[in-house]
């Protein structure tokens, strides 16, 4: 079986007899008020908007989700993306959204339907573009990395054994560095970064190439949280609500303009 299985399988046991115990009536979800939050780099999918509150695809589907039961969802959010997983694992925050990794399924669980597909890019100097020919041949270069970002346990395992891996609190730090030619490469999401060479006016100064991540963003529950008996009903009311094939990208396409708006900038980018 695998590792992150098991992880998963022993801390529902851990966690089943409290679960299972919970009054997971309709009338007492209502009365609750959810935190939230996210990853602050990753727009139109997540991000945290001028008001520090969560935004994006993410936020608006767990509200689809919790919304209309009555539940107050409270989205404030004034810390990084490391510390908002430091939150969910402390129970200080009761739900976000992110890639399913090993690790975070220690003190996360996560729904099982996928939100939206998530293709990771190499952002590169224009001046010293990359071919990608796999994680382990671009070892010897300056690599930029947010940190507590995740691209799945395997490319993780190989960016963590990189000589020049450098972590920063924000993307904007690793772009501009990138800019100006003290980074080779940054891992991150295709539509985020050309959103955010947008913001930052970097256009014409970085390019990009596609790489073999291609994963899904999970909304996730807190082990900790007094949401997590609503497990079961939550998982089939977030299956009902994507079965339509048009809400996601009808949300993607929203709050990329929400976010392009909010800036007051034009949105207009190349592939």
């Amino acid at each position: 079986m695998r590792a992150d299985l098991v992880v998963a399988a022993f801390c529902w046991f851990i966690l089943w007899p409290k679960v299972a115990a919970a009054d997971t009536s309709i009338e007492t979800l209502s009365t609750m008020t959810v935190r939230v939050c996210g990853n602050s780099a990753y727009p139109p999918v997540s991000w945290v908007n001028a008001d520090q509150q969560a935004d994006g695809v993410n936020v608006a589907v767990i509200k689809m989700l919790l919304e209309p039961l009555g539940v107050t969802v409270d989205t404030h959010q004034d810390s990084s993306w490391r510390r908002c997983l430091k939150e969910v694992e402390l129970g200080n925050i009761d739900m976000m959204s992110g890639f399913k990794t090993e690790a975070r399924q220690a003190f996360m669980t996560f729904l099982d339907a996928p939100v939206i597909r998530e293709s990771i890019y190499l952002y590169f100097p224009i001046d010293n573009p990359l071919e990608f020919k796999g994680w382990d041949t671009l070892a010897g270069l300056r690599v930029g990395v947010l940190r507590g970002d995740s691209f799945g346990d395997e490319v993780d395992a190989a960016l963590n054994a990189y000589p020049t891996l450098e972590y920063v609190s924000t993307q904007d730090q690793n772009l501009l560095k990138l800019a100006d030619n003290r980074l080779d490469m940054v891992p991150m999401g295709k539509l985020s970064g050309q959103l955010d060479i947008l913001r930052l006016g970097l256009q014409g100064k970085t390019g990009h190439i596609q790489t073999d991540v291609v994963d899904f963003w999970y909304l996730a529950i807190s082990n900790r949280s007094p949401l997590l008996p609503w497990l079961p009903f939550l998982n089939e009311r977030l299956t009902r609500l994507l079965d339509s094939p048009e809400t996601v990208p009808e949300l993607v396409e929203r709050y990329r303009r929400i976010y392009i708006a909010a800036l007051g900038l034009n949105g207009d980018f190349s592939d």
